[in-house]
């Protein structure tokens, strides 16, 4: 038997206010409603990360970086009820049609205060031993299929330069795997390429998202520094914040569960990354959202130096990613996910996807952030040609 040495004050520090602003509208690719909201706290700050799930089937979404987020329902959902979970808060629970119903759709959920005995924790070393002893019985660690959305944008020079949107599949075995076990692209689009260096990976960035997880790499726990740097909580259960210092590398942070040990966020400064995880309806934790950005200096050739009017050879470059979780499957009788070789072997800027004009119009996607909005405008600002008509030329 395991016994919770933790000890939490369940009163209330300040009151969040996730201000979610329902609209509904139809949906051309299936019949339903779109719920498009974003959660702010009471000082108006905006909570991002927010998982925002059925209680009762693997449905749901999660609040991007500016808190905004958008969830389509079917017209029988509305008597469901939604549960909304953020790390720090107490979790809420309501009801779709409620919601729909209110003209002033405010939820205030309570921000949970946790103060964690010192002395009854155990070490950092074996919180992370533990974590990682019952990853398989934590996490959706048999074959299941994540649908994703995608996106990458490239900057030179703090200037938007290039995006790339896959709409895909893969086959996983969640983090207690390494790699991920098959790709399938079912719909790209992409901007015109104005950018200077053309960096090519030799792989979709989807495998990077995994094989670059700490979690993921058989972490070699005795020969990396561990101390506690925070406390916290996520549903119901305390959370603990570890930090991991591997000798020459940057370090990481794991958010583990002190009861479960269940992690249920990752960020590690290596590359800027960050891995959300939420429960399914059956208790099980899964990838719900994924964000890496890294910025290098990158050589360029004396010509281009010159076009540029650069003192030196060398420009800026900036990537970024985000990743959102749009469905989980897993029945195995239900998993269909039709492995491209040259997927996984290819840069997703070069794959070559036809267009599906109508698929993308009709696609309701997750909010763009501040920081996408910008690249989309800054891109069309370069030659003055709208995004849309690039989808169409480009691809």
């Amino acid at each position: 038997m395991k016994i919770n040495f933790s000890t939490k004050k369940a009163k209330n520090k300040i009151l969040l206010t996730a201000l979610l602003c329902f609209t509904l509208c139809s949906y051309a690719q299936q019949s339903g409603i779109e719920l498009k909201g974003v959660v702010k706290d009471g000082t108006n700050y905006t909570v991002p990360y927010a998982s925002i799930s059925f209680t009762n089937k693997p449905k749901g979404t999660v609040s991007n970086e500016d808190g905004l987020f958008s969830l389509v329902i079917e017209n029988h959902e509305v008597n469901d009820t939604l549960i909304v979970n953020s790390m720090g808060y107490e979790p809420l629970k309501f009801k779709i049609q409620d919601y729909i119903n209110k003209k002033e759709n405010v939820i205030l959920l309570q921000e949970s205060i946790v103060e964690l005995s010192e002395i009854k924790l155990l070490s950092p070393a074996d919180y992370v031993k533990n974590a990682l002893k019952n990853l398989k019985d934590n996490t959706i660690s048999s074959s299941h299929e994540l649908t994703l959305l995608y996106r990458r944008a490239s900057s030179e020079e703090k200037k938007a330069r290039f995006f790339v949107e896959h709409y895909m599949k893969i086959r996983d075995r969640g983090p207690s795997a390494i790699g991920i076990e098959a790709i399938e692209i079912l719909h790209s689009r992409k901007s015109a390429d104005y950018r200077f260096f053309k960096k090519k990976e030799f792989r979709h960035s989807v495998i990077p998202m995994t094989i670059r997880n700490p979690v993921r790499q058989h972490m070699p726990i005795k020969k990396i520094t561990w101390k506690k740097t925070g406390d916290s909580s996520y549903g119901d259960e305390d959370v603990v914040i570890i930090e991991g210092k591997p000798k020459g590398q940057a370090s990481f942070k794991l958010f583990i569960g002190i009861d479960t040990y269940s992690i249920y966020r990752i960020e590690n400064r290596a590359n800027n990354s960050l891995y959300v995880y939420k429960r399914n309806n059956s208790g099980k934790l899964h990838l719900s959202y994924h964000s890496r950005q890294w910025t290098s200096q990158e050589k360029i050739p004396l010509a281009m130096q010159k076009q540029l009017r650069k003192s030196i050879n060398q420009i800026q470059a900036t990537y970024k990613h985000e990743v959102f979780v749009l469905n989980v499957v897993t029945n195995k009788k239900k998993i269909k996910v039709n492995h491209q070789e040259k997927a996984a072997k290819t840069d997703m800027a070069l794959l070559k996807v036809d267009y599906n004009a109508s698929f993308w119009n009709n696609f309701i996607a997750p909010p763009d952030t501040k920081y996408f909005k910008k690249i989309k405008k800054e891109i069309e600002s370069n030659f003055g040609v709208p995004l849309e008509k690039q989808f169409e030329i480009v691809n």
